[in-house]
């Protein structure tokens, strides 16, 4: 069955704004190394992050403001065109106040609260996670990079389509994916023993999942549905799992970055955040890099949705939820069944790739015990 031309129009109208939000680009200081020596160094509490400059948001706006997804024939398709359009508004807010004293509303509005559930599930975690060894040897920027492009080059065996690109940059910070393109800050470095986990979640998901959603007839699935973030997180902490083993250091740098972001909606300074992760255990390098994520561009909540997708993530699959079609593009939980609808109906197409990290019988019994019933604790090695 294929899609009306009115709402693949609609589709490509809004995938086209969405490509012109590059939202971690634009909401990621680029100084970073800079202000951390100031930091650490006492030369101040607070930092002051430089970040890129912001395109044309109001006509960005306007062009949005043009899109009538009532139009769309298709009830499901018209349904997400709505909630996108709507996620889009909300994005232009977010950098519509960047840096004012409205930004971290903006943030609870697109990403929601640190709900206490969450808070507890961290502090548990912190409580009874061990930190795990601290590396031996670390990974340069460019031995991240090679190691990436031999990742991508096994996907473009099966997909020669594949245009990924590795870009190590002195503007960016750690490391992320944006638009399917994988970007290194030039000072980022990886444990040697964390490499092939960093690259099943940025790639086998990330760079994936946005690849998948470019071989479907609905552009929206490249650069995802509204919503997506959490389960997309979630997908790139399972697959780490599934490829080796959630890490328990891992695992309590995503309740650290719960306690951060629920210390940013009390008020907090970015010492005090600072301060506070210190006092669960964060090393100052991570304890500075946990702070800047939660106090960057005004005040963010986003990193909670690593736990708070995860917990859902695992859940969904207790109760035989389905993992292929969430990794058909960047979809989030709440529309899996529609887009496993749409597949169904043939409006959608199976993927051009299947993640490495589905392929070893290592990888099935993880999932298996999952499926089973095993929690977010167990992952990190805890018995419950």
């Amino acid at each position: 069955m294929s899609v009306g031309e009115i709402d693949l129009a609609i589709d490509r109208r809004l995938a086209q704004v969405c490509g012109l939000l590059p939202m971690l680009q634009l909401l990621t200081p680029t100084n970073v190394p800079d202000m951390r020596r100031a930091f650490s160094s006492g030369e101040t509490d607070e930092p002051e992050f430089s970040y890129r400059d912001l395109p044309d948001l109001e006509a960005i706006a306007d062009e949005l403001a043009e899109i009538n997804p009532e139009a769309a024939t298709d009830p499901i398709l018209a349904h997400m065109c709505r909630d996108m359009k709507e996620e889009l508004e909300r994005r232009l807010e977010l950098l519509r106040s960047r840096n004012t004293p409205r930004f971290l509303m903006a943030a609870v509005d697109q990403y929601g609260s640190v709900e206490q559930a969450q808070l507890d599930l961290a502090h548990d975690i912190l409580d009874r996670v061990p930190p795990g060894p601290v590396a031996s040897r670390r990974l340069s920027a460019a031995e991240v990079a090679e190691r990436a492009d031999r990742e991508l080059d096994h996907y473009r065996t099966q997909h020669p389509e594949l245009s990924a690109l590795v870009h190590v940059s002195e503007t960016a910070t750690g490391i992320m994916v944006e638009n399917g393109d994988l970007f290194i800050g030039a000072d980022a470095t990886v444990a040697v023993t964390r490499i092939d986990q960093l690259l099943q979640h940025e790639i086998g998901v990330h760079v994936l999942t946005h690849v998948n959603g470019g071989a479907q007839p609905l552009r929206m699935l490249a650069l995802g549905l509204a919503g997506y973030e959490a389960t997309q997180e979630a997908l790139g902490v399972l697959a780490e799992h599934l490829s080796g083993g959630l890490a328990p250091g891992r695992l309590r740098v995503l309740a650290l970055r719960v306690v951060a972001a629920r210390s940013v909606t009390e008020g907090a300074r970015f010492g005090d955040t600072h301060r506070l992760l210190e006092d669960h255990g964060a090393g100052q390098h991570l304890a500075f890099t946990t702070s800047m994520r939660a106090h960057r561009s005004g005040g963010m909540t986003k990193d909670a949705l690593y736990l708070a997708g995860l917990t859902r993530l695992l859940a969904h699959l207790r109760d035989d939820g389905r993992l292929d079609s969430l990794l058909l593009g960047k979809v989030s939980l709440a529309y899996e069944p529609l887009v496993a609808e749409l597949l169904e109906r043939g409006v959608l197409v199976e993927p051009p790739l299947i993640p490495r990290f589905l392929e070893s019988e290592s990888a099935i019994d993880r999932l298996d015990r999952i499926r089973r019933g095993e929690s977010v604790l167990e992952l990190g090695g805890v018995v419950v």
